[in-house]
């Protein structure tokens, strides 16, 4: 845990830095974007309102003049076509209010010329009537209070207005100058002057002049415009709202100021600035991943217009108010996904992090086995120092008594000579169950499969070790199938009278205690499955010590403890020579005692 702790805080500083440096590189991108969309977006604007800058303001008249060889004419303006043809997205219509606060539009004549027959006249009479309501609501004073008198008032009706509107006049050119002194503080800013012509000016006059009651003609607009040849035609403001935009400029011929302007549909208008960028965001995909950008226009600090999904903004990129004249919209970009690559950044930490688990995990374990290892054969080198040392005192304590001539009868020599036998034989077994387990260990042992009856190999063990059963007070019984007596298999001899032995033995060390001191050999056929059981009547093995019992020192007592003599070598080399020898073992507890099975290659093989 300390090593993984160590290794892992730097890692994960590591991944974190390297997460915010991708999250900052990518963020720049998406900002560098947005100023890019900003600009483009401000360009537009700007290039919209220099064609309307151009314009003469004679165009926002029904007629107009226009230079010709030799001379003027008069034409209708371009503003007067209908259906409307226009560069502006959403536009409703052009308009001009007077000194005098009427209204009219470059579609509909007015004046002396509103009788002129006109096609589709209901239709143009819509689109004043439109704008006359827009202006109305504008929330714009100057605007709002001209829009209110009739176009068709009467010349007494307009003398006394024009008192009542001399503060409209004021507010106009009070508006007029802080415009003025604004742009004063930039480089060519000053209002562009247009020359008048004096069939322009009868041309542009014609539309202010009506038949009052008597049938004479009355101007509606101040006679002194007649002394000044010029126009100052300042630059376009704009009123915005959530619906619509008005832009709107002064024109100022000597005492008299006009307002001349059209309307647009906001987001119809904005949308189209917009165009090239907003295909992003109405769900088009990108391999299956949704665009992540939003682009957004705020007024009056409330959202009106907006594009892209906007469920999980997560960054704003931008927030910048639009240029002159639309400086109270602000354009807003956001952001809804983290850093690209940011899922890849944690999948790396997450695998180099369960890598150096599982790689101390499994460190801690080998380590852990070795120890356990180390500790077993430290218990198996006091087992085999205790197993080797009880025969040989007992060999020495019976060869001294026989040397010293301690024993006078002739009965108890023959019996101290067994004992000696008997004992070394018990020697010979375990140095030579070590040799064999070296051997196993070493990929030394030398298989030699041949064609046996495994019959043949029980009768020469029973023949060669019952004796020594006899012996330990226990009684050794053989059964067998009738079938299984004359079946002949690919088997090793040595290796199984090998197991056939560290089984009996294992029987004898833990069944000494036992009631029924009996062990059983069996020799059953199943079906294809031939086997030898070796049963006894001990305690047998606790369930959860099975499979344990087959590592190489392993005792199911404590070696401080324990009451039975042994290395725990017997059954890891019964179950290694079934392996070499293509054979399977099995324990099972017979209650009581314990039958373990060695069952043959299958006999349909």
């Amino acid at each position: 845990m300390a090593i993984f702790i160590i290794i892992a805080i730097p890692v994960i500083v590591l991944l974190s830095h390297s997460y915010a440096q991708l999250q900052a590189s990518s963020l720049f991108g998406y900002k560098e974007h947005a100023f890019s969309v900003l600009q483009n977006l401000n360009k537009n604007i700007a290039a919209d309102l220099a064609i309307e800058d151009r314009r003469s303001y004679a165009d926002y008249r029904f007629i107009r003049s226009v230079p010709v060889f030799g001379g003027e004419e008069i034409t209708m303006s371009e503003l007067a076509e209908f259906p409307q043809r226009s560069h502006y997205v959403g536009l409703i219509g052009h308009f001009q209010l007077d000194p005098s606060g009427n209204l009219s539009t470059p579609v509909l004549p007015d004046g002396v010329l509103e009788s002129i027959p006109m096609v589709d006249r209901d239709k143009r009479v819509e689109i004043r009537n439109k704008i006359s309501k827009i202006l109305n609501t504008s929330g714009f004073p100057a605007i709002s209070s001209a829009v209110t008198l009739s176009a068709s008032s009467s010349a007494e009706t307009l003398d006394s207005t024009r008192k009542n509107d001399s503060k409209l006049i004021d507010q106009i050119y009070k508006q007029d100058l802080d415009i003025a002194s604004t742009r004063k503080k930039k480089k060519n800013s000053k209002p562009r002057v247009e020359q008048i012509t004096e069939t322009g000016d009868f041309a542009f006059g014609v539309e202010s002049t009506k038949l009052d009651t008597t049938g004479l003609l009355v101007r509606l607009v101040s006679t002194e415009s007649t002394h000044s040849m010029e126009a100052e035609i300042d630059f376009f403001q704009a009123i915005v709202d959530s619906n619509y935009i008005i832009f709107h400029r002064t024109v100022r011929r000597g005492v008299d100021v006009f307002i001349q302007g059209f309307i647009v549909d906001a987001k119809a208008y904005l949308t189209n600035l917009v165009k090239n960028e907003i295909e992003k965001y109405k769900g088009v995909t990108k391999g299956n991943q949704q665009d992540p950008l939003v682009l957004a226009f705020i007024h009056n600090r409330k959202q009106f217009l907006a594009f892209g999904e906007r469920n999980n903004i997560t960054t704003e990129l931008l927030a910048e108010a639009l240029q002159a004249p639309l400086s109270d919209v602000v354009f807003k970009m956001y952001t809804t996904q983290h850093a690209p690559g940011g899922e890849f950044v944690f999948f790396i930490g997450f695998l180099m992090l369960t890598v150096l688990a599982v790689g101390l995990i499994s460190l801690y374990h080998m380590t852990q086995s070795r120890v356990k290892l180390a500790a077993k054969r430290q218990d198996f080198v006091s087992a085999i120092t205790h197993e080797l040392k009880t025969p040989l005192t007992a060999i020495k304590m019976y060869a001294e008594l026989l040397q010293n001539s301690w024993v006078a009868s002739e009965e108890k020599k023959q019996k101290y000579y067994g004992q000696i036998a008997s004992e070394a034989d018990r020697l010979s077994r375990l140095i030579q169950n070590v040799l064999n387990l070296s051997k196993l260990d070493g990929n030394r042992w030398n298989v030699q499969l041949r064609m046996a009856k495994p019959k043949d190999v029980l009768d020469d063990f029973i023949s060669t070790y019952s004796k020594n059963v006899e012996k330990q007070g226990f009684e050794l019984t053989v059964s067998s199938d009738t079938d299984a007596n004359n079946i002949s298999l690919m088997i090793d001899r040595d290796a199984i009278m090998q197991i056939l032995m560290n089984l009996v033995d294992n029987s004898l060390k833990f069944s000494k205690n036992a009631e029924y001191k009996m062990i059983n050999v069996e020799l059953r056929i199943r079906d294809t499955d031939m086997y030898l059981a070796v049963r006894d009547y001990g305690p047998g093995i606790p369930p959860n010590e099975m499979k344990k019992v087959f590592q190489e020192f392993y005792r199911v007592e404590n070696e401080m403890t324990r009451q039975t003599s042994g290395t725990g070598i017997g059954l890891s080399m019964v179950k290694k020579l079934c392996k070499l020898c293509n054979m399977t073992i099995e324990l099972e507890n017979a209650n009581p005692g314990l039958r373990t099975k060695i069952h043959f290659p299958n006999l349909s093989i």
